[in-house]
């Protein structure tokens, strides 16, 4: 019932919303084009500027055949001002006058800065780091090592993203919340998000370390939202991309659009074969020995995991007019996988002499189908820059897992012991996800801009987990009421905020706030125990944006905010996993929220001679009862025990050094450092270290349409709350060549870990215990990716009539004459 009303509501807004359209505006259209080859610049800035004191009404980036458009200009005088980077700025008049809706701008022709080099085929790109008030963009198309690969592959790409060897995702060692398109992802955890995502459908990462009050608040870390492509100009695209690992991967995809009038038809598909094989090893110290008189305890394990994945979207926008767009979408994925773990086991005294040893083999396999409908609803007016816009989305997630668990123990005498233990798991889930969400915004006055929402997000988890033990005695399977584990779990938040931005002269600002309450409910059937919490946060932000005066390529930006970690159900229910006889892990229902301080200032400055652009900041964070894992050693049987807590507080103050250098036309090295200052102070837990990482990444583009990239990364050892993480480094190859007519034939060989040096370590000391552990896994590979995109955009495509073309200022007649004739715009 309450899906219903939800759905009656949305649609009654939009109906109410699409009769309220303007009369006294016009839509000002225009292309930028490359002045030497004529070929068209994606990804230009074009920002629009009021005349009389240059401050800006509205802006865009060109799309990829060059077109820009502005809805809902105002009436008046204009300067267009046109930037990118290889190009000197151009700067022009532009008037609007009434009464007639459609105005032209013109075809714009951009001058390459420089000289051109004739042995040297430049290619316009878009920049591959640029700086917002509120987020880092960085540019997919330009990461060649990540071709063939997923979401997760291109955040490896990324500074200051960290990526494990499990591939979750943090982000200045804090957890973040990935969204997709600007909306938090409908497919669960950010790890299997990331893996649904080919990387040659993204158009885009951006980091927003310090998100407003217009974003959910959950993610200490931030959000890193991933923008995929998507055309929408009339006529049709469609790629194709496939690719093979030596790992034993392979990989697929396809992509199509339709615009066909009002009407934009998009389908997706993607379908990829993984096998992995690790290695692990452990190396425990036990300060305390336990009743058998272990003193030292070693492990060493070897696996493999095999995995596939399918899935697609498919899904229509309908433009009803100029002012409405409604956008409905269907996906579905199925993702399956089996593993098998072989773990050695050694127990010693002492004197490091072998007490006991053993064999653990487990198996495990898993099949996890999911589905996710979202309708997307926009609506804007005559008056510039306001915009309403609505968006409901249901996910339901189900999986089932099968494992066994197989142990063996053998004494130093030979004996065998009668702890031999034989176990095998049935665990079944279903997850419903429900997000509903309307956002407005409005201008106040000439510079000021007011928006406010709000949003409504339902969980919840359904869980199954049937533990059975062989008795020996019997040579039965018996349930293990002590494993197994009933239980749902239901989260419901719900959020609203204001935000308000304006400026003062060279200073622009926006202040906001966000309110959430959340109510968690969860409750074991099998232990009989429940969680019940409500929290109730105020959530403020503060940005500020300096212009240094007669240098508009200069900036100064700091911003404030407020995160929380709210505990997920995976942390607060008490089940027990065993899967390492030595290592159990359970969940903790005491967790609370942890909030986070987050302070940032940034200076960013370009230099249009040269090309190149600095960033640099410093930050601070506090994050107060910070919730971590703990693991606390039994003394008496030798088994630790690991949990999350609400440990510390977690205190952390660094910089961020960011420089995109132009060595020669064609080559170009952006350099990222971080240097962090942290500390954990609690009742038990003092912890302080200073880490860095540095990133470089190294893009040259040859003759013959031949692209080298060259990344690599080093980030040194992290502080945990009973120790440290180990540093990891590596280096990445990626080779790419384009082929035919505007590129529409790729073909991409990358080398990832050639040194073979990625791996996960850590070091763990405490008061019971002294922790050594290692694993790793097939990083060093190589993979061959192949991509074919063909399609034709024209805007008289499906009209028996064509349309005169946009016509041309500033040119001779024999240009414009030029311009008239049909171009062959097939990609």
């Amino acid at each position: 019932m309450l899906k219903r009303i939800l759905l009656s509501a949305l649609l009654c807004y939009a109906g109410t919303a699409m009769a309220q359209t303007g009369q006294n505006s016009a839509k000002l259209i225009g292309k930028a084009l490359d002045a030497v080859t004529g070929k068209p610049v994606e990804y230009a800035s074009v920002v629009l500027l009021h005349t009389e004191d240059s401050s800006v009404v509205t802006g865009m980036y060109t799309q990829p055949d060059g077109d820009f458009t502005f809805n809902n200009v105002a009436t008046g005088n204009y300067v267009l001002r046109i930037t990118f980077m290889g190009y000197d700025k151009l700067v022009k008049a532009v008037k609007i006058v009434p009464n007639k809706p459609t105005q032209f701008a013109g075809t714009i022709r951009l001058q390459p800065a420089g000289k051109v080099l004739n042995t040297v085929e430049i290619k316009s790109e878009k920049p591959a780091f640029s700086m917002q008030i509120d987020r880092q963009v960085f540019d997919a198309g330009s990461m060649i090592t990540a071709e063939g690969g997923t979401g997760t592959d291109v955040l490896k790409n990324v500074p200051s993203v960290d990526v494990d060897i499990d591939d979750n995702i943090t982000l200045r060692g804090k957890s973040v919340t990935i969204y997709v398109d600007g909306k938090p992802s409908p497919f669960g955890d950010a790890k299997t998000a990331l893996q649904m995502i080919p990387a040659s459908t993204i158009d885009r990462v951006e980091v927003i370390n310090n998100p407003s009050a217009k974003f959910e608040a959950q993610g200490g870390g931030g959000i890193i939202n991933i923008v995929l492509k998507k055309d929408k100009a009339i006529g049709y695209n469609v790629m194709f991309s496939g690719g093979v690992a030596t790992r034993g991967q392979i990989n697929g995809s396809a992509n199509a659009n339709l615009r066909i009038r009002k009407f934009n038809f998009f389908a997706n598909y993607n379908g990829r074969y993984e096998s992995q094989r690790g290695y692990g090893y452990s190396n425990r110290q036990n300060l305390i020995t336990d009743s058998a008189g272990t003193a030292f305890f070693t492990q060493d394990s070897k696996n493999r995991n095999r995995s596939a994945g399918n899935g697609g979207r498919i899904g229509l926008d309908y433009y009803f007019d100029d002012y409405n767009t409604i956008t409905i979408s269907q996906g579905l994925n199925l993702n399956t996988s089996n593993s098998a773990d072989d773990i050695l086991l050694n127990y010693m005294d002492i004197k490091q002499s072998s007490i006991k040893t053993g064999e653990r083999h487990n198996n495990s396999s898993s099949r996890n189908p999911n589905n996710n409908t979202s309708l997307n609803f926009r609506h804007t007016t005559d008056k510039q820059n306001e915009e309403l816009t609505a968006y409901i989305s249901y996910s339901n997630n189900r999986g089932r897992n099968n494992s066994n668990y197989n142990t063996l123990y053998q004494f130093a005498n030979g004996t065998t012991p009668d702890d031999n233990d034989i176990q095998r798991n049935l665990g079944i889930s279903k997850n419903q996800f429900w997000n509903i969400q309307t956002d407005y915004t409005t201008p106040v006055g000439r510079k000021g801009k007011f928006e406010t929402g709000a949003k409504v997000t339902l969980r919840s988890n359904d869980n199954d987990y049937d533990a059975q033990l062989f008795n020996q005695t019997t040579q039965q399977f018996e349930k293990s009421l002590t494993l197994s584990n009933t239980y749902y779990y239901k989260e419901d938040i719900y959020g609203g905020y204001v935000n308000f931005s304006n400026a003062l002269g060279n200073l622009g600002y926006q202040v906001g706030a966000r309110v959430e309450q959340a109510y968690l409910h969860g409750y074991s059937y099998t232990k009989d125990t429940s969680v019940n919490n409500r929290f109730l946060n105020l959530f403020p932000s503060v940005f500020l944006k300096y212009n240094l005066p007669h240098n508009e390529n200069q900036s100064l930006i700091f911003n404030y905010s407020t995160r929380v970690d709210r505990p997920g159900f995976d942390q607060l229910l008490p089940y027990v996993n065993n899967s390492d006889p030595q290592n159990i892990r359970t969940g903790n229902p005491e967790l609370k929220p942890s909030l986070t301080h987050k302070f940032e200032t940034n200076y960013s400055r370009y230099f249009p001679n040269t090309k190149d652009y600095l960033n640099t900041g410093v930050y601070y964070s506090q994050a107060n009862d910070d919730i971590d894992r703990i693991s606390l050693l039994d003394t008496a049987t030798g088994v630790t025990t690991t949990r999350p807590m609400n440990l510390a507080t977690d205190k952390d103050w660094g910089a961020n050094f960011t420089y995109n250098l132009h060595i020669v036309r064609g080559w170009n090295v952006t350099t990222n450092l971080n240097m962090e200052y942290s500390k954990l102070t609690g009742a038990n837990i003092n912890n302080e270290y200073v880490t860095y990482g540095v990133t470089v990444n190294s893009n040259v583009r040859l003759p013959a349409k031949v692209s080298v990239q060259v990344n690599g990364h080093y980030r040194s050892p992290r502080v945990q709350p009973q120790g440290t993480f180990k540093a990891m480094n590596g280096i990445d190859l990626g080779i790419r060549k384009e082929m035919l007519k505007n590129n529409a034939l790729a073909i991409a060989l990358n080398i990832s870990d050639i040194l073979n040096t990625q791996n996960y370590s850590s070091h763990y000391e405490t008061a019971s215990f002294i922790q050594d552990y290692t694993r790793k896994r097939t990083t060093r590979f190589i993979r061959l990716n192949i991509r074919y995109r063909f399609g034709k955009m024209d805007p008289d495509m499906f009209k028996k009539k064509k349309k005169q073309e946009i016509p041309e200022e500033d040119t001779d007649d024999k240009e414009r004459e030029k311009d008239k004739k049909p171009a062959d715009t097939r990609l």
